[in-house]
């Protein structure tokens, strides 16, 4: 049988969740390759009590990509595991989905993974100037590309609340101002929305807006590996705040970087509250 081309990243997302899969079943001592309908079921709903919905089903498709890939008949279609996917879907209604901060490791990860695509280029472009400035999702959303400009110091941000400065990346894959000047050079962006649709054929559409913002979050987290449901665009805003705080920068800086007016704000935003 011919191997499916997959994405890179699809590609160690799979490898990731096979691995768990794998490592599940020697646990319990049953096959992995080819596996039952009955395990997959099994392990399906050991996952979802700790794992998203969305987490659960990449597993299972990891599962059955590996099948098919080795030749096998897949069991993913058989109603025990149809049945998993149902429990973790009604478990989990209802179930309130905290705001993770970003941590700097993760955003690394998610940055590095994205493609060199105009998409790719402008998702870590978002991901990158939201985290160094602390943008909410809305300011992502209404930010204009003529208020973003590069200095000696790094990028100054000119938004409604006032100006910051994103400084330069400690790393190539963490440089807000690389991931910036390399997207608008590729977009050509003038005046107008800083963060924009891109269709297949490259062509710029509207400015996104918030919901988009998160999507692009989770986009990049699933495909780091990451559980794309614990993240919202505002885990951008908060893991800047939650490492800025790790490194003993003062509340009072903090404040003046994102516009707080309330210790009390900062300190729930390190815990995602």
């Amino acid at each position: 049988m011919r191997r499916v081309r997959r994405a890179p990243a699809t590609e160690r997302a799979y490898r990731a969740d096979w691995v768990s899969f794998d490592a599940w079943c020697a646990e319990r001592a049953v096959g992995s390759m080819p596996a039952t309908p009955d395990a997959v079921a099994r392990y399906l709903d050991d996952v979802g009590r700790l794992q998203s919905v969305a987490t659960v089903r990449r597993r299972l498709a990891a599962v059955r990509a590996a099948h098919l890939d080795a030749g096998w008949a897949s069991p993913t279609e058989a109603g025990a595991v149809r049945a998993a996917i149902a429990r973790a879907e009604w478990h989990q209604r209802g179930r309130a989905t905290p705001t993770t901060p970003l941590a700097i490791d993760d955003l690394r990860q998610m940055s590095d993974r994205l493609p060199d695509t105009l998409t790719g280029r402008r998702d870590r472009a978002l991901l990158l100037l939201g985290y160094g400035a602390g943008l909410r999702p809305g300011e992502i959303a209404q930010l204009d590309a003529e208020a973003v400009r590069l200095v000696p110091g790094g990028l100054r941000v000119e938004m409604a609340r006032g100006r910051v400065l994103v400084p330069f990346g400690s790393a190539p894959e963490l440089c807000a101002v690389t991931a910036w000047t390399r997207w608008s050079a590729a977009a050509h962006l003038g005046d107008g929305p800083a963060f924009r649709a891109v269709d297949r054929h490259g062509h710029l559409g509207a400015g996104l807006g918030p919901k988009a913002v998160t999507r692009v979050v989770r986009r990049a987290a699933d495909a780091a590996g990451l559980d794309p449901a614990r993240y919202r665009g505002l885990s951008l805003r908060r893991g800047m705040v939650a490492a800025a705080t790790e490194h003993g920068v003062s509340d009072a800086r903090i404040m003046a970087h994102t516009g707080h007016r309330s210790r009390r704000l900062v300190r729930r935003y390190m815990h995602g509250g």
